[in-house]
This record gives structure tokens, C-alpha cells and sequence, in this order.
């Protein structure tokens, strides 16, 4: 059963993801209390918590604030993303057990059931469930915990797309997310690997200029 510091942080990093806190806002502890109904010293936990996962950052002198991704960062990680997830996805088809093809099968259902619900967080989470079936199924942990390190901006980075995608995008973005299964489920490597690939410069190229609007937005206020 979960402590009370992780249903906190799992609070608190739902209100980000969300939005409801936006990026650069400042947490102040005491309002934070007051709207989960939990002490300081929990709050404080889950703080930590999420400043180590990167959502949030401290800034000296001036206390606590939701993390921003630049657009410049925004590239750089789907640069990363872009070299090694298609190798990933080619490991998958060549090492994944029937049973890791199922889940596979079973995370796109999921992410079907979601795709255009509000809030976010559940096509972010099915999204990542998805990508994490991929990672386990390809059989290479050093791999995994590389992009797991930057698993909390990734998904920070999904929300935002999510957020200001139309539902025509979101369609076509299940509709990428079906070619990829399907690719897997045929055991067609080179297929599933430049689909992955498509797909990461694809949201790439949105998530670069939404934030970009977002930074030109700000420079004008």
C-alpha cells in the first residue's frame, strides 16, 4: 500500500503533468498543504521527490518552482530519443516473448481508451507504459535506465503536446501508435525501427514549437 509521501507526490506530479501548476510557477509549501490536505513535512517529501525526478527545481534564494523545458532542451532530448529508440524497437522485435507482444498489445488498447480524455495524465501515463513495454521487451537494462533518466522530462514534454494538440493530431498520433504495434506484432524490425523513428521527429517538431510559442509569449509579457 502506498505512504502517504507517495500518494502526495503521485499529487503533485499529476498536477504538473496536468498543468495546474504551470512551468517557471512557484510551490509554496503552505498552499500546497492546504490543497492536499497533508502536513508540511509530507509536502516537503514529496518536493524532494519531485525535484529529483526533475519537475521540479530549486532556485537559491527564492524557493521551489515547476521545471521548464526549454526548446533547445526539448531538441536535445528527442535527439536522444531519436538515436535509440528505433534501435530499441528493432531489439524488441527480435527478443520479445509472446507475452511481452501481448502487452505491448495491451498497452495500445490502453492508450486507444485515452487518447482524447481530459486531464492528460492518463494518455501520458499510457503513452509511457507503452514505450516502457518496448524497453523491457528489447533486453538491454543499462539502455533503459539511460532513457529513464530522462523519463520525468519525456513526460513532461508529452503532456505539453497533449495539451495543445487538436483531436485531429491526437488521431493521427494513435494512428502512428497502431503502425508501430502492428509492425512489432508482424516481427518486421526495419518497419517498427523507421516508425519509431518517424514518430519521435514528428513530436518533435510540435513539442519544439509549442514551446517556442510559449518562449516568444513570455519575452513579449
Amino acid at each position: 500500500m502506498p505512504s502517504l509521501r507517495e500518494l502526495t507526490t503521485r499529487t503533485l506530479r499529476g498536477a504538473i503533468l496536468n498543468m495546474h501548476f504551470k512551468p517557471k510557477q512557484r510551490l509554496v509549501e503552505r498552499q500546497l498543504c492546504e490543497e492536499t490536505g497533508v502536513s508540511r513535512t509530507c509536502v516537503r517529501e514529496a518536493l524532494r521527490s519531485l525535484e529529483a525526478e526533475g519537475l521540479v527545481e530549486r532556485v537559491p534564494n527564492r524557493g521551489l518552482f515547476v521545471a521548464s523545458v526549454s526548446a533547445d532542451e526539448a531538441r536535445q532530448i528527442y535527439e536522444v530519443r531519436a538515436a535509440l529508440e528505433p534501435a530499441f524497437a528493432a531489439r524488441f522485435v527480435e527478443r520479445a516473448t509472446s507475452r511481452e507482444m501481448e502487452s505491448l498489445r495491451a498497452a495500445y488498447l490502453q492508450l486507444e481508451k485515452v487518447v482524447t480524455r481530459k486531464p492528460v495524465i492518463a494518455y501520458v501515463d499510457a503513452l509511457d507504459d507503452f514505450y516502457d513495454v518496448i524497453l523491457r521487451g528489447a533486453g538491454n537494462d543499462v539502455a533503459r535506465a539511460l532513457l529513464q533518466s530522462l523519463r520525468a522530462r519525456m513526460r513532461f514534454l508529452r503532456a505539453l503536446t497533449a495539451d495543445a494538440a487538436d483531436v485531429a493530431r491526437k488521431r493521427e498520433t494513435l494512428a502512428r501508435m497502431r503502425e508501430i504495434m502492428e509492425s512489432a506484432l508482424a516481427r518486421d524490425a526495419e518497419a517498427m525501427a523507421e516508425r519509431c523513428r518517424a514518430f519521435v521527429e514528428r513530436s518533435a517538431k510540435f513539442a519544439i514549437l509549442v514551446l517556442r510559442r510559449q518562449e516568444e509569449s513570455a519575452s513579449v509579457e
